[in-house]
């Protein structure tokens, strides 16, 4: 099979020199503080004392996708650093970036292709040919032509989008699931709702006065590091910062005040804010009177239910406090709302989301110096002839595709998922385990990845994948410097092994297949797929184009300024062009925003408690936990509890505690805080595998690489995963998981002596397909991979 690829000596060529680089400083424009460029650009080998050679790329070890430097010493990547060039990093860079390398050369990672050998699930695999796996995928591919829906596409971390989404557009299929889908639909659903965008870029560093209900950008935030780095700005000139959030997150923590507020009850919060700040007359009447498409007397009208005394009942904040922040928000412009997970993660989450961003809205804070920004990029093309567009309400989010295939709603004569962990990422652990394992529901299942992990060790054929390191893309990621720049995703180092591209196989599949699909994939390789994306951006083609990109790694217009009130030109891309707070889900009837109190947590008893979820600083969901760093820093998900929580049930620190739902219950340790509620557990969301490489379920073993025999961790065991506990249930207006609806009990373990045995493997699956009350270990043994299977590191 004739892969593309790049041979050693034309891949170096691509490099530049730390210090041909860093040469590169002196174009960027003033919006950059040059003294904040020293952090980066450049490295020097420890061994010769030269400057190595680098790489400019994107990160994609969580959605910010920040300018990275790939150093490479002797075809080895050794440090990853920002990019100085970046405008929105500013070359900083965090520690899941530069742990990134650890997934380059993880001994576990698969670099052949793989078929099972044995029962699905079993772990025991042989290797096969590329050219064996693309004739096996294309024959069951050809099989689904006449039934395009019946192939089920999943995509992890790097969407569905552009070239990765490029097939199963070219398919026809509807069946188009996305892991992040689950996690952020409904905020983009009220945001699309609301202005006809499904983001918004506030211009913090800029404000005075930040309101954050839910959002936790010093840990985890979809433009993390930009965000964070512009919260910390803000701070040192003096804005405050007010955060709502159940949790003493890292946020909470450096807020000048933290809101313990009760989960869900951000809405009514929100409304009540506004009302005060209408009955006030501190709202902005020439804002409202010129762009909403409701009067300040309606809206007021609206809103005299939503009283400070009300909120305070429903959420626990007391109305005095409600009443001084609306008032201290209005007065101190510019100003702006934030929200998170906190919010948009319940069955009321885009009713939610639109209470909030009402404050931004009647304040004129809208897309003005300091406020709530609309997103700036710029529009990438795709190469002719294009493949038709995914319809509306897709891709959907991951957390209804196995519910969707167990109950009859959705056929799956093929399954294929690119670097997606849906088992583990998704809600009801058990459906995904039930639904995999029977044939009969899903006769044959592709996986293209990088681990043999938990839901790809279900799979018929398991596909070397490459690292974001080792491949192209390119993205116009919004800017927070409110001028729209191109960057790029490059190798960084020659793919391992095997490995391919998702665009690799896709283009070869395509071919197989024929049919029309490979017209769409003419252009042949994703270096002209970059070139066709950028080709309509005249300014960056005549700086150079795609040979501008690979030396630098981003491009924007250093002669452009940033520019605000981006709607006076012609409107809100709403169908009123007006920023549109009478809305409503297309079909739907348009409403004001209301608040809708969860049904769930209505009439909890005292033995009962919210759980509330959370990403820990150096991990992505499930993504990152095979990065040794980032899991020697932070590898158990223990149990937050109020310590008068604790003492009432007996409970003191490192004891076992059981949490129980509806689904069934898991064991972990407890970790005593005055940081939740009393009415509150919370546990993280990122650790805790039973399958994934050895390094992400902490056990030590020996390799090529010397650190693999140190992981010690794992002795102490890594806690429980909380989403075994989590019901599928969506947002009806979003499609967004409800992943903070959860309402669970609470017990102390007694304790079975020192060092209890873990369950086997089998009984663990058992428990986990029998969507029963089976108690899931803390330590959840995984299948024994063959060497032979594995990277050549492994021994």
């Amino acid at each position: 099979m004739n892969w593309h690829s790049l041979n050693r000596r034309d891949f170096l060529k691509l490099g530049v020199t730390g210090a041909a680089f860093w040469a590169l400083e002196s174009k960027l424009p003033e919006i950059v503080a040059a003294d904040e460029l020293v952090q980066g650009g450049r490295s020097v080998s420890r061994t010769t004392g030269s400057l190595r050679k680098a790489f400019a790329s994107t990160c994609l070890q969580c959605p910010a996708r920040c300018g990275i430097l790939g150093f490479i010493e002797e075809d080895t990547l050794v440090k990853i650093e920002g990019n100085p060039l970046d405008p929105n990093t500013r070359g900083r860079l965090c520690a899941k970036g530069q742990a990134a390398v650890n997934l380059v050369y993880n001994p576990d990672r698969v670099l052949r292709p793989l078929r099972r050998a044995g029962a699905r699930g079993g772990g025991k695999w042989q290797t096969i040919s590329w050219d064996e796996a693309i004739n096996e995928i294309a024959g069951r591919l050809s099989e689904a032509r006449n039934r395009p829906d019946q192939f089920v596409f999943v995509g992890g971390m790097e969407g569905v989008e552009g070239a990765t989404g490029l097939l199963a557009r070219a398919f026809g299929t509807a069946s188009v699931f996305d892991e992040t889908a689950s996690l952020w639909s409904n905020k983009a659903t009220a945001l699309r709702m609301t202005w006809g965008e499904e983001m918004e870029v506030p211009d913090i560093a800029s404000t005075r006065y930040i309101l954050n209900f839910g959002a936790d950008p010093y840990d985890a935030h979809p433009f993390y590091l930009p965000l964070v780095r512009r919260l910390i700005d803000a701070r040192m000139k003096g804005a405050k910062l007010v955060t709502f959030d159940p949790r003493l997150s890292d946020t909470a923590a450096k807020s000048d005040e933290w809101l313990p507020i009760r989960p869900g009850a951000d809405g009514i919060v929100a409304l009540a804010m506004a009302d005060v700040i209408m009955r006030g007359g501190l709202h902005d009447k020439d804002f409202i009177a010129k762009w909403l498409n409701v009067s300040a007397d309606q809206l007021s009208g609206h809103l005299a239910q939503y009283t400070p005394e009300a909120a305070e009942a429903a959420s626990g904040i007391p109305a005095a406090t409600i009443t001084r922040l609306a008032v201290e928000f209005a007065a101190h412009r510019p100003a702006v709302v934030i929200s998170g997970s906190g919010v948009s993660q319940h069955v009321s989450g885009v009713l939610s989301e639109r209470a909030v961003a009402l404050l931004n809205a009647i304040t004129g804070n809208i897309d003005v110096p300091g406020g709530s920004c609309l997103p700036r990029r710029l529009e990438l093309a795709e190469p002719e002839p294009a493949a038709p567009s995914f319809g509306a309400g897709l891709p959907r989010g991951t957390h209804t595709l196995f519910p969707s295939i167990r109950d009859g709603q959705l056929k799956a004569a093929a399954l294929m998922t690119s670097l997606a962990n849906p088992v583990f990422s998704g809600p009801e652990t058990a459906a995904g385990v039930e639904v995999l394992r029977d044939e009969r529901l899903v006769p044959f299942y592709v996986a293209h990845d990088t681990f043999v992990n938990e839901t790809t060790v279900w799979a018929d054929i398991v596909l070397p994948a490459t690292t974001f390191l080792e491949r192209w893309d390119v993205q116009s990621v919004p800017s927070f410097e409110m001028v729209p720049a191109v960057s790029l995703m490059q190798p960084v180092i020659l793919p391992r092994g095997e490995s391919r591209s998702f665009f690799d196989l896709s283009l070869h599949l395509a071919r197989r297949i024929g049919g029309g699909l490979e017209q769409h994939f003419a252009f042949g390789s994703m270096e002209k797929y970059v070139a066709a994306a950028i080709a309509p951006i005249q300014g960056l083609v005549q700086a150079g184009g795609l040979k501008f990109l690979r030396e630098k790694g981003v491009w924007y217009d250093v002669a452009a300024k940033p520019s605000y009130k981006s709607y006076e030109a012609g409107g809100f891309k709403t169908p009123s062009k007006k920023y549109e707070v009478l809305a409503g889900p297309q079909g739907r009837p348009q409403t004001l925003p209301v608040y809708q109190p969860i049904a769930a947590f209505q009439d909890m008893a005292e033995d009962e408690f919210h759980l509330v979820l959370f990403q820990w600083n150096v991990h992505t969901y499930a993504r990152t936990a095979d990065c040794m760093w980032l899991s020697e820093i932070v590898h158990e998900n223990a149990v937050w509890l109020n310590p008068q929580t604790a003492k009432a049930r007996g409970i003191k620190k490192g004891d076992p505690v059981r949490i129980t739902s509806p689904l069934g219950s898991i064991v972990s340790r407890a970790w005593l805080t005055q940081g939740v509620r009393p009415n509150v557990v919370a546990m993280g969301a990122c650790v805790a595998h039973w399958e994934s490489s050895r390094i992400a379920r902490g056990q030590s073993f020996k390799s090529q690489d010397p650190n693999s025999e140190l992981v010690w961790w794992g002795k102490h065991g890594t806690g429980s995963h909380p989403h075994r506990l989590i019901p599928s249930l969506s947002d009806p207006a979003g499609g967004g998981q409800a992943w903070m609806d959860t309402v669970v009990r609470l017990e102390k373990v007694q304790s079975q002596g020192p060092n209890p045995s873990p369950p086997s493997q089998k009984a663990v699956l058992s428990a986990l397909s029998a969507g029963g009350s089976s108690e899931l270990s803390t330590k959840l043994i995984a299948t024994k991979q063959p060497e032979s299977v594995l990277s050549p590191l492994s021994t």
